[in-house]
């Protein structure tokens, strides 16, 4: 974890990053009409609000997974060869985070994203463990019930490879991602609140390889209404 004693990162020149696939199985396609709402972007700013909610729909979680994620552009030519531009900045367009969405309340579509398919898949290892493991971090850190986690995850090498002291920027990226996720549920009138944890066992029980690292997590819950909010003093901490 990277803290404000390490040292400033430095570009490796060239960076030769190795490719390590993840393998994924029984791909679940996701709503392919995705809608872009017509909100303005500073209404987002003014009412996001950490919050917890209800069980999220298919097709909601579709829509906040490709508005927050998708690739606009690649190209070949950059510091490090091929770069990609998406919503989030990244360092050296590298863009090397990932997610894992974990529902509470069912598996069916629980897995990583795959933004190539736009679709969930799985890995070998049942995610039976992943599910209860999350579930009960969720609960212990919100006391929500009901939504979807999305565990952010990254393979470290592809950073290592391209910058010397590469920590800090691998978590200023998931700083990055977590606030798009956050601003685009908004958007899309989810609720959503960041989980102080890093999620390294949710990720791993998961079947994740052990050279993945766990960024972070934010748990989306749905909108009862409209105007929605936390009823139950003791989520109200959830609110900021």
């Amino acid at each position: 974890m990277a803290i404000h004693t390490d040292a400033e990162p430095l570009p490796r020149i060239p960076g030769d990053r190795p490719a390590n696939a993840i393998e994924l199985r029984d791909l679940k396609p996701l709503p392919a009409h995705v809608e872009t709402p017509p909100v303005d972007f500073f209404d987002v700013l003014a009412g996001r609000r950490s919050r917890v909610g209800g069980s999220v729909p298919t097709g909601l979680l579709g829509k906040l997974l490709w508005h927050a994620t998708q690739l606009r552009e690649r190209g070949f030519d950059g510091r490090f060869g091929q770069w990609e531009s998406r919503p989030t900045p990244s360092a050296g367009g590298i863009h090397s985070i990932r997610l894992l969405a974990i529902p509470l309340d069912a598996d069916d579509v629980a897995g990583v994203y795959d933004d190539a398919t736009h679709a969930i898949g799985r890995l070998d290892q049942d995610a039976a463990a992943a599910i209860a493991l999350n579930r009960a971090s969720v609960t212990e850190l919100t006391a929500a019930v009901a939504g979807t986690t999305l565990q952010l995850f990254a393979d470290p090498t592809r950073l290592t490879a391209c910058y010397d002291n590469h920590s800090s920027l691998l978590w200023r990226d998931a700083g990055a991602v977590t606030a798009t996720l956050c601003m685009t549920a908004e958007a899309l009138g989810l609720n959503a609140v960041p989980l102080g944890r890093h999620g390294d066992e949710v990720a791993h029980a998961f079947g994740l390889p052990a050279y993945v690292v766990g960024l972070g997590a934010v748990h989306i819950g749905a909108r009862s209404s409209a105007n929605d909010t936390v009823r139950d003093p003791t989520l109200e901490h959830t609110r900021r």
